[in-house]
């Protein structure tokens, strides 16, 4: 049975010097830290009972491990955090962390259906006393909330040689950034993290077969028209040939003009309309065509020529080509990278404010527990692109310095990211020892190697960026400490390629931050 941490010491005896009383109860200050590390560690809370976040999370996400050749699998059941072997004052004097031991019950299936179940010891878990501080090696040491940018989807615009350029960027939790360009040659440009560019249409046709044709595409986002060719034919061409003296933009095929009784295509979907096209379709008795008059913003249709592809399958390869340059192209290779790098939500995880931002946005209703990229938002994303450029009221550019595009990252979520790293390291040692490890020798203690998670538990609370030794030069200087916010960290901010915009107060800091 554990025992509860004593947070705030009370003297025995009070005195006040004030003449008259508080106006008013003074609120729990460090509550954000206290109330977060309850959250990760969930100790009141029975096994059965634990929420998927934080420490319970992160274990669920990375067991059961199985072997290489899915014959053997190590399961987990539940964690403990046992008593402190040492007082706070014993710890500051023997330089030693105060924590509990943290046991974690595993079960191991093995290949002939018996199962062993053991507890395994993975390290001791810093206690939380006072408003936010751990003893880390007999020094006080407090870990700082991290501000950063919210995952979602964010619109900039960029003034370039007299062109407005407008882009977005698809952050998620974690995984592949995605960032849209509007380039200098008025098309649509795609970057996956800093990857070569590549057209923006390429990808959408890779998320979903749905969008495999041209035709799907530009019906996607233009308004398309059905022209008759049979009743008349002269008015038909004249409306469909480009005619530029008498102000005649012209149309474009939606899709193939194909002749119905030899199969030979006329004029390819994307393309405008010639005479000889024209001609030759009336010739052949096609009745009519569904066209696209020719747009005012060409973005789409420029993107569609940079596109190259005309099928799902093909831009699966070229962005398989793009991303592993070198590799031979292969289409079952394709989809695995693809569905690794989008599709699993281990790998690719927007998140609930991620999804939140983005349905919000584009006023979609995609339900909020769809962690992953769909097709519909990167749809949307294109369109509002495309409602920026044409000026259309109500669609604005988004502030990425402005608070309601920025989150606290607390330290449930600071400590569950970077034990993460710990418990991935471990299921590589587990599955390499699963294969080398004779069957019946085998059980989870022999398995695991506690030293990956304990040394990314030791890690995070007393050498990383954000945990820093408290200032006690008086208790207001330690509670503001405790209190502080830092932009800085793991995927935050690197001091010495900060621009000016980010160390500047931005207007929605007053009367907050």
């Amino acid at each position: 049975m554990t025992i509860p941490a004593n947070r705030v010491i009370v003297p025995p005896a009070e005195r006040r010097f004030e003449r008259f009383g508080d106006a008013a109860p003074v609120p729990p200050l460090t509550d954000i830290q206290t109330r977060s590390y309850d959250r990760f560690l969930q100790l009141y809370v029975p096994t059965d009972k634990r929420t998927p976040t934080g420490l319970e999370g992160v274990l669920q996400e990375i067991f059961p491990i199985d072997s290489y050749d899915k014959k053997i699998s190590l399961e987990y059941v539940k964690y403990e955090l046992g008593k402190p072997r040492y007082d706070p004052d014993e710890c500051r004097q023997l330089r030693l962390t105060y924590g509990r031991p943290f046991r974690v019950w595993l079960r191991l299936k093995k290949a002939d259906g018996t199962h062993v179940e053991e507890e395994v010891y993975l390290g001791d878990m810093p206690i939380m006393i006072g408003g936010g501080e751990f003893i880390i090696n007999g020094a006080e040491r407090v870990v700082v909330s991290q501000l950063h940018r919210s995952p979602g989807v964010d619109f900039v615009v960029e003034r370039e040689a007299d062109k407005i350029l407008h882009s977005c960027r698809v952050i998620p939790e974690r995984g592949s950034w995605i960032e849209i360009n509007c380039t200098k040659k008025d098309t649509l440009g795609v970057r996956i993290d800093q990857s070569g560019k590549f057209s923006a249409l390429t990808l959408l046709r890779a998320m979903d077969p749905q969008y495999s044709s041209t035709a799907s595409l530009i019906r996607e986002f233009h308004q398309t028209e059905v022209v008759k060719l049979g009743k008349d034919a002269a008015a038909a061409r004249a409306k469909l040939v480009p005619d530029p003296e008498n102000g005649v933009p012209g149309c474009v095929a939606v899709d193939d003009v194909i002749d119905p009784e030899s199969g030979e295509v006329y004029l390819d979907a994307g393309k405008a309309f010639t005479a000889n096209a024209v001609d030759k379709a009336i010739a052949a008795h096609i009745k009519e065509v569904e066209v696209l008059p020719f747009p005012k913003d060409t973005i789409i249709m420029n993107a569609l020529v940079d596109d190259g592809t005309d099928s799902h399958e093909q831009a699966l390869l070229k962005i398989y080509q793009r991303l592993r340059p070198g590799n031979p192209p292969q289409l079952e290779k394709a989809r695995e990278l693809f569905k690794e790098k989008f599709n699993d939500q281990n790998r690719y995880r927007l998140g609930r404010v991620g999804r939140f931002r983005i349905n919000r946005k584009f006023e979609q209703n995609v339900p909020e527990t769809e962690m992953t990229l769909r097709a519909v938002d990167f749809v949307n994303a294109i369109k509002y692109l495309l409602d920026l450029r044409s000026e259309k009221p109500g669609v604005v550019v988004d502030d990425i310095d402005h608070l309601g595009n920025r989150r606290l990252r607390t330290i449930d979520e600071l400590a569950a990211d970077e034990l993460r790293k710990g418990f991935l390291k471990l299921r590589r040692t587990v599955q390499e020892r699963m294969a080398i490890k004779d069957a019946e020798e085998m059980s989870p203690r022999t398995l695991i190697n506690p030293k990956s998670v304990s040394a990314a538990i030791e890690y995070f609370f007393g050498r990383s960026e954000l945990s820093q030794v408290v200032d006690q030069t008086n208790p207001l200087a330690q509670l503001t400490h405790e209190r502080r916010l830092s932009a800085l960290g793991p995927g935050g901010l690197n001091r010495k390629r900060a621009g000016f915009e980010v160390r500047d107060v931005h207007i929605s800091h007053y009367g907050r931050i």
